[in-house]
This record gives structure tokens, sequence and C-alpha cells, in this order.
């Protein structure tokens, strides 16, 4: 296929998790065609680097909304791949000490499900049983979501790919979009490194780079590129059971396992940011100059974990992942249009909850995409909701810093 002639209905930016969804979506509910251009290979950049977590309840309704609709997006997937997409539906335990945290859970129980879903409060001893490893005395209320878990990402990215194949979307790596083409206030099309591609609607789905894709329609999206980052200790008998994830807001952790170990991530008490103009295309070379390898935030943050997880003193760490998320100064997504420009639509901001939000996501801008509006409630993601700004500024990159760091 030549795509500079293929001129498709639809042209997604980025083949990462939220950008195979979107294709997905589009090419099942539309006879338009959908074209994916990624410049590495699908799901390569900071999809393969989450934790994965499938985290259903939120104190915000839209976040709520869009990662319910997950779930009933793994089964279909699994249907009409005749494949199961294998997770681990374990459920996830929320341990809270302090009486602010206390309140975040009795609030979470205030927006529970009741058209969405369950919580749960538990006992300290049903706490420990769940999890071996966890020594609770230290904690005061424990809340159960047992439709929670946790999932392999990168499969996840590759299911929504495969999905979107076989309803006839065409995925093409290798390809970078250089700029976008515009006609008065609408994007008509991208320029790529191998020419021109015209089409009726471009989706900004870059990940940590989709501000600089926007930069090209004129736009400042709210968000910065922010270290995520865990550590996957050694294999022990504690870690071998089915057994929830584990939220620890006090010691600003959280953990599940992971093939024997346990993965732990833990946020920096001032987390590092980075401009996304500087960031290389293969993440695998991106070295942060400040505690390139974690181990200040150990050293500094670790004791509170200790505190949960006694074994963190004498444990073996096998493993360290780190890479950048996108953040918001508010926690949340950013979704949609952006101001005075047609034909263009954005979907990033994944703020540490993309994988868990990526099926509602697609699909609400799928039906952006498709219809012009859509029954997900988007209105806290919006583009422009603070308004002009200037993402690239060293003070703006810090407050989305300092929201990954007071991350509850």
């Amino acid at each position: 296929m030549n795509i500079l002639k293929s001129n498709p209905d639809f042209l997604i930016i980025g083949g990462g998790i939220f950008g195979s969804s979107i294709a997905w979506n589009l090419s099942r509910r539309s006879s338009g065609s959908v074209l994916l251009l990624e410049r590495r290979e699908l799901a390569s950049a900071t999809t393969p680097r989450a934790a994965g977590l499938i985290r259903n309840l939120s104190t915000s309704r839209g976040q709520t909304a869009l990662k319910t609709y997950t779930l009933e997006t793994i089964e279909l997937l699994s249907e009409e791949l005749e494949e199961p997409l294998h997770w681990h539906q374990v459920g996830g335990l929320l341990v809270a000490e302090s009486e602010a945290n206390i309140s975040h859970l009795e609030a979470l129980e205030r927006h529970a499900f009741k058209p969405f879903g369950n919580f749960q409060w538990i006992e300290r001893d049903d706490a420990e049983e769940m999890v071996p490893w966890l020594d609770a005395s230290k904690a005061n209320k424990f809340a159960l979501l047992p439709d929670d878990g946790f999932i392999d990402s990168y499969l996840f990215a590759q299911f929504y790919a495969r999905a979107a194949k076989k309803h006839g979307a065409v995925l093409k790596t290798g390809i970078e979009v250089t700029a976008l083409q515009k006609s008065g206030n609408r994007i008509t099309g991208v320029q790529t490194s191998q020419g021109g591609i015209s089409a009726g609607c471009v989706i900004d789905a870059a990940g940590p780079w989709a501000g600089l894709v926007a930069l090209e329609a004129g736009w400042h999206l709210p968000t910065a590129p922010v270290r995520s980052h865990y550590w996957i200790t050694s294999k022990a008998p504690e870690f071998k059971k089915p057994q929830p994830y584990v939220i620890l807001p006090d010691a600003n952790a959280y953990a599940r396992t992971e093939m024997g170990g346990l993965l732990f991530g833990i946020r920096d008490r001032i987390c590092l940011s980075h401009d996304p103009r500087q960031l290389p295309s293969d993440l695998s070379e991106l070295r942060y100059n400040q505690d390139p390898e974690g181990w200040n935030v150990l050293e500094e943050q670790g004791p509170e974990l200790a505190r949960f997880y006694p074994g963190l003193e004498t444990t073996r760490i096998a493993h360290y992942i780190s890479g950048p998320s996108t953040y918001t100064p508010d926690g949340q997504f950013v979704l949609g249009s952006v101001p005075d420009i047609d034909g263009f639509l954005v979907a990033t901001g994944c703020c540490g909850s993309g994988i868990g939000a990526s099926g509602g996501i697609g699909s609400a801008i799928a039906e952006l995409a498709i219809e012009g509006e859509t029954g997900f409630d988007l209105e806290s993601f919006r583009t422009d909701r603070f308004g002009r700004i200037d993402a690239f500024s060293p003070e703006w990159m810090q407050l989305c810093a300092v929201a990954r760091s007071n991350k509850g």
C-alpha cells in the first residue's frame, strides 16, 4: 500500500496504547479508512514501561466512566480475536493511615459504583491474609476494590492493534510525522519522513511528544513529561499467590506482584520533569541527570514503604524501570479538540492512569472523530481548561511534576 496516496478519513499519530485503542474503535465503528503512523515499533515507548494497574474507581466521575469501559473492552477484544486477553483481576487494596487518606477512602466510597462497581471495607486481618508481605499494623482503614487488577500493558496494546487490523485499519511503523498540514483553521493532513498525507481528521496520540504535535496546530497542551519509575524485587514465596495490588498513600507508594517478585513504585518528593523537545525518540536512550538509577529516591522514601513492607530492607532489587509519564497539574487527561482548529483531536495526559482508561479514551475519541460528540463526559479533560500557557516553561513543567509528587 502506498500510504502517500491513501488520503485516509482518520489519521492517528502514535502507536502506543491510546493510538492503538483509537484505531480499533474507529475501524470497528466507521466505514471510513483508518491509518495509524508510528515512527518506531508499536507500543515501544511509554506503554511497555507502565505498571499496568486497572483501577476503576475515582472521585472523578469522568475518569471512572472511561476506566469502567476498559473492562468491557478487554472482553470485546478477547471475543473479536477469539483469544483470551489474560489479565489479573485480583482486586485492589487501598490502605490508609492518616486522617487525610482515610477521608480520601471515604470520598471514594461516596463515588462507588452504584452504576459502576464495588467498594468494600475490610478488616486489618483480612488485608494481611490477602497480601502476605504487608504489615498493616500502622494502618487504620482498608478498602477492597474487587473488580480491579493489573495487566501486561504491552500485550494489551498489541490486542488493540491486532483487532484494529482485523477491522481494516492500516498501522504503519517506521514513519515519522514531522509536521501538520493546515489550510485556514483546519488541519488537513500531515507531513512525514516519506512525504505528505491528506486526511479528514488527524488525531494526536503521541504520548509525551503530543505537545510538540499540537504546537504545529498553534496550541500548547497543558502537559509535561515527568519521570515515573518502579522497582522489581527478586522472587520470594510471599509474592507467589494471587493477591490484590496495594496502594499505600501514606508511603507515597503502590505495589503488585510480578513474576514471583514484587513490583513497587515510589513517588519522589520532588519529581523530575523533562522538556519534551529534548526527549529522544528511543526512550531506552533517556537518562535523567539527577538520580539516574533512582537510588536517591529509594534512600529518601524507602523507609516510609518499609513501615508497610519490612522485607524491603533485606530484599534484592532485580530490575529498575523508568520513563516519562505525561502529567497535567490537575491529574486529569487531555482529550478532545483544541480551540479554533478543526479536523484535529488530542488524546494524551495519561497521568499514570492511561492503561486502565485506554478503552474508554479510545471509544470517546472515536465518537468525537466520527460524530463530533461523545456520550462520555470530557469536560474535565478539555485541552483549554488552563487557558493559554507556555507548556515549555520551567514553571509549567514544575507544576506538572508537583502533580505527580502529590498524586493519591
